[in-house]
């Protein structure tokens, strides 16, 4: 597998040493330009390279659409760690660039209070409407989809995936890789090319529940986000504010229930 390699260990237990090979995940940088100009760098599991490029675009509020991207491909020298992404005409009408950024993160963690962040998610995102319920005992069913294609994950322990389902339960994209971020962009990016996007309302993830994530949902317009790991106060916070249920820890047959229960049967 192109995303797995095998590497020689020493495993030690004890007095105990026994050399055997290990499986890894491999995790190496991705550069996204934008109209041949450098924009984004990060580290993912290689492949579904374009995916995730439009998927960072879209989770940060850059395209709202592939209305918005004219084209998208490999750079010319041919290495699947860079990504060209091009703009539609109508979108370069909107305005220039943001400044470039190198990292993932929504906001800046230095200096941003958590009072402010909210605040500032409030005006820039719309609150998620509520339009649908499902039986808590629907999410292991979901959760269980999302486990057995972790490839990677099995092989190597050191993946993050992300599945997303419309409100009934159907399933509609999964992506892996080594950043829990990335997965969830992927996912996100795999519907913008099939044009489904709108289909999404039920985000499950393999990794704790922070406030990246939960703004990443909310561009989606998801209505339900559940971790397996715990989720921050922030990631509470937000999704209280815009209108998620927000599901913690959720392990067959446990959960914790943060925001808007409402929907949950």
């Amino acid at each position: 597998m192109g995303d797995v390699r095998e590497v020689s260990v020493m495993k030690r237990s004890g007095e105990d040493v026994v050399r055997k090979v290990e499986r890894v995940a491999m995790e190496e940088p991705l550069e996204v330009y934008i109209d041949n100009e450098p924009f984004y760098t990060t580290m993912r599991l290689p492949g579904e390279e374009i995916p995730l490029a439009l998927g960072l675009c879209f989770t940060d509020g850059f395209i709202s659409s592939m209305d918005d991207i004219a084209g998208a491909n490999y750079c010319s020298d041919l290495s699947v760690n860079k990504v060209n992404l091009f703009l539609s005409d109508a979108r370069k009408g909107e305005g220039p660039l943001p400044q470039k950024r190198r990292q993932l993160t929504v906001y800046s963690s230095c200096g941003v209070c958590g009072s402010d962040l909210i605040g500032d998610l409030t005006k820039s995102i719309p609150a998620v409407a509520k339009r649908m319920t499902v039986p808590f005992s629907d999410l292991f069913l979901m959760q269980k989809t999302m486990v057995d294609k972790q490839k990677a994950h099995h092989l190597t322990g050191a993946t993050h995936a992300a599945s997303l389902f419309d409100g009934q339960g159907g399933f509609l994209a999964f992506a892996e890789d080594v950043g829990r971020h990335n997965a969830l962009d992927k996912a996100i990016g795999k519907l913008l090319l099939e044009g489904r996007v709108h289909e999404a309302v039920i985000v499950h993830l393999s990794s704790r529940l922070s406030y990246e994530m939960v703004v990443k949902a909310a561009r989606l317009g998801a209505e339900i986000v559940t971790g397996v790991s715990a989720a921050t106060s922030l990631a509470i916070e937000t999704a209280d504010s815009l209108g998620i249920t927000l599901i913690g820890t959720l392990r067959n047959p446990r959960g914790n229930i943060f925001t808007h229960p409402e929907r949950i049967l």
